[in-house]
């Protein structure tokens, strides 16, 4: 098991960091574009999301370190609670009947995570679970 790599400057995290996040945040947006157009409940795509996120952090270098598992672990679990939260701000736009973009605005994150946390089964709380785990053990293991 390998410690971090010496002679990584602080440059290289912060551009992993971001690099990771930005990819979990577009992860989330098309899950729920696709979860609103097909008009399922498309939990299981938390997994697939969790494995390109660790797959840019080993492309990145951040293979077999602690703090790429972390950051994979981390960005995963933004990537489930921002569709989460774009997908509730859809239900509400939806009984409203305005768009997205004005009740984004309007609900806030407390309502919108009330909503979200409404929908969520033990079935949901696994199945996120289990992606943030893949994603650190994608990073965490031997290529």
């Amino acid at each position: 098991m390998s410690a971090e790599r010496p002679g990584r400057s602080v440059s290289t995290y912060v551009i992993g960091i971001a690099t990771a996040l930005m990819v979990a945040l577009a992860a989330g947006a098309v899950w729920c574009v696709l979860q609103l157009y097909l008009r399922y409940d498309l939990i299981g795509i938390a997994l697939p999301v969790g494995a390109i996120i660790a797959w840019v952090l080993r492309r990145q270098g951040f293979g077999r370190t602690l703090s790429g598992a972390l950051i994979a672990a981390i960005s995963t679990a933004v990537a489930c609670a921002y569709a989460s939260y774009l997908l509730a701000a859809a239900t509400v736009a939806s009984f409203l009947g305005e768009s997205m973009r004005s009740t984004l605005l309007k609900i806030g994150p407390d309502m919108a995570g009330a909503i979200a946390r409404a929908g969520l089964t033990g079935f949901h709380i696994a199945t996120l679970a289990l992606a943030v785990v893949l994603s650190a053990w994608l990073v965490w293991r031997k290529a």
